[in-house]
C-alpha cells in the first residue's frame, strides 16, 4: 500500500512538470526532448500506477471475502472450532481471467512509448552531448573541420576534416556517431536513449527486450556495450582518503553459454562451497573493495588474494601517503613498506571500531552488493566484473538523479571505444575486457 502511496506521489509530481513544460514553449532542443521524455515517463507510471491499484484492490478483496467467511462460519463456534475452520477455508481467489485481461492490457500499454520521442530532437541532443567542446576530428583532433552533408540518413552530420585531407590526399569525413557504440547500429539513436534509461533504473534485459520491441539478443548486446563503456573508463578518480581496503567473496562458476564455452564442460559446482578464503578457480571468486569515505568506491574481482595481485591495484588507485584502514589480513603488511599510513583493526578479536579505524563502510557494502546479485540467481564469474560494476555505477551515484545517471552513462557512451567495443561483444570476447590489466587469469 505504501509503495501505491509513493507512485501516486511520484505520478503527480510528473504531472506538474510536465504540464509546465507543455505550458511554456519549449526554445531548446533540450527542452523539446525532455517534453517527450517526460510524456512517456508519465504514462509509463500512470499504467504501472494503475496496475499497482489493480493489485491492490485484488488484495483487499480477497482480505475481506475471507473475513466475512471466517465471521459466518464461526459465528456460533467454539474457540478450538474456530481456530480449524479458520485453517480450513482457503483464500477466495478472484476473477482469474478478468485479472489476467487487465494486467496484459496494462503491460501492453507501456510497451513502445519510446516512439513518442522525435528521431529529430533525440538526434540533436545527442550530437550536441557528442560535440560537448566543438566537433573534433576523431582522427588528428583536429577543429579545422567542416560540415559536409547537414542530412546525412535524415538526422546526422557528416563532416570533412581539412588536416586530414591534406595529408592523404583524399577527403577523409567522419559523422557524428563516428566511434561510439551506436554507430552502425541499425536501430535509431532513441532506441539507444530509451534503453540507456531503463538500464539505470534497474530495469533488466527482458523488461528492455519488451518496452523496445527488440530482439532479445539485441537487448542483450545492448547492455553489455553499456556495461564495457562504464567499466573501461571507470578509473577516473584517485582515492586520496581516508580509505578502507577489505575484500570478500562472491560464490559464481560457469553458467549456460557465457563466454560461447561448450557444455561438455563439467557441470557448475552448487551448494555450499568449502570454507575459508576462495579463489575464482573454486567458483569463490574474490572482490576487492577500495572506498574512499569522502569519493568513490571501486570493486574488483580477482583471481587471487595473494599480495602480488592486489599490491599493483594500490598503487594504481590510492594516492601515495593516504591513510588506509584495513583489517588483520597480512597481506596488507605491504602498504607502511610503500609509505601508506596503515591502521588496522582485529575482527578475530571481536575488535570492529577503535575511533576511526574501522572497515564498516565497505562491509555494508558488501551486503548491499549481495543483495544486487542475488536479484540474479547465480551469475558466471566470466561476466562477474560486469555485474559488480553495475552495482558499483549505481552505488557512485546513489545520490544523484536518474536523469543524472542517465547523463553520466552517455557521455561514457560517446567517450568508449565504441569500435572496439562493438568488435569484441561480436566474438564474445568479453571475457579478454573483464581481466584487471597485468593480472593472471585464474
Amino acid at each position: 500500500m505504501a509503495r501505491t502511496a509513493y507512485r501516486l506521489i511520484y505520478l503527480v509530481v510528473l504531472t506538474t512538470v510536465l504540464v509546465h513544460l507543455l505550458v511554456y514553449p519549449a526554445r531548446w532542443e533540450e527542452e523539446r526532448l525532455s517534453v517527450g521524455l517526460l510524456a512517456a515517463l508519465h504514462v509509463r507510471e500512470l499504467a504501472a500506477t494503475l496496475r499497482a491499484l489493480w493489485r491492490t484492490g485484488q488484495r483487499w478483496q480477497r482480505y475481506w471475502k475471507r473475513r466475512r467467511r471466517v465471521q459466518r462460519a464461526t459465528l456460533h463456534a467454539s474457540p478450538h472450532w474456530r481456530a480449524w475452520i479458520a485453517q480450513l477455508l482457503p483464500d477466495p481467489e478472484p476473477l482469474p481471467w478478468a485479472e489476467r485481461a487487465a494486467f496484459a492490457a496494462l503491460k501492453e500499454s507501456v510497451e513502445g512509448l519510446f516512439q513518442l520521442l522525435p528521431e529529430a530532437t533525440c538526434a540533436a541532443w545527442f550530437r550536441r552531448l557528442r560535440w560537448l567542446g566543438g566537433v573534433r576530428c576523431p582522427y588528428c583532433d583536429s577543429s579545422d573541420v567542416r560540415v559536409k552533408d547537414p542530412h546525412y540518413r535524415d538526422h546526422w552530420h557528416r563532416y570533412t576534416c581539412h588536416p586530414c585531407s591534406q595529408a592523404q590526399g583524399r577527403e577523409v569525413t567522419f559523422t557524428d556517431l563516428h566511434g561510439t557504440i551506436v554507430e552502425h547500429s541499425h536501430l535509431e539513436v532513441r532506441y539507444w536513449l530509451w534503453a540507456a534509461w531503463l538500464w539505470v533504473t534497474g530495469e533488466s534485459i527482458a523488461r528492455i527486450h519488451k518496452e523496445l520491441s527488440i530482439n532479445r539478443k539485441t537487448a542483450e548486446r545492448m547492455v553489455r556495450l553499456f556495461q564495457l563503456a562504464y567499466f573501461t573508463l571507470r578509473f577516473r578518480l584517485l582515492l586520496g582518503g581516508p580509505v578502507e581496503i577489505d575484500e570478500a567473496y562472491v560464490i559464481a562458476g560457469h553458467k549456460g553459454h557465457a563466454g560461447r564455452l561448450p557444455l561438455n564442460r563439467p557441470p557448475r559446482r552448487r551448494g555450499l562451497k568449502k570454507p575459508g578464503r576462495g579463489t575464482a578457480q573454486t567458483d569463490k571468486v574474490p572482490v576487492l573493495g577500495l572506498v574512499d569515505r569522502e569519493g568513490a568506491v571501486y570493486l574488483i574481482p580477482l583471481p587471487n588474494v595473494q599480495r602480488k595481485t592486489i599490491q599493483p591495484i594500490v598503487e594504481w588507485l590510492v594516492v601515495q601517503g593516504a591513510q588506509v584502514y584495513t583489517d588483520e589480513y597480512d597481506i596488507y603488511r605491504f602498504l607502511r613498506r610503500l609509505g601508506y599510513r596503515h591502521e588496522t583493526v582485529e575482527h578475530g578479536r571481536k575488535e570492529y571500531v577503535r575511533g576511526e579505524v574501522h572497515v564498516n563502510t565497505l562491509e555494508a557494502i558488501w551486503n548491499l552488493l549481495k543483495e544486487h546479485l542475488a536479484v540474479h540467481h547465480g551469475v558466471s564469474k566470466l561476466y562477474l566484473p560486469l555485474y559488480v560494476a553495475r552495482f558499483e555505477f549505481r552505488h557512485n551515484r546513489r545520490q544523484e538523479s536518474w536523469g543524472s545517471q542517465w547523463l553520466d552513462l552517455l557521455h561514457l557512451a560517446v567517450r568508449a571505444d565504441g569500435r572496439y567495443l562493438r568488435q569484441m561483444v561480436r566474438e564474445g570476447r568479453v571475457k579478454e575486457l573483464c581481466m584487471i590489466p597485468g593480472l593472471e587469469e585464474a
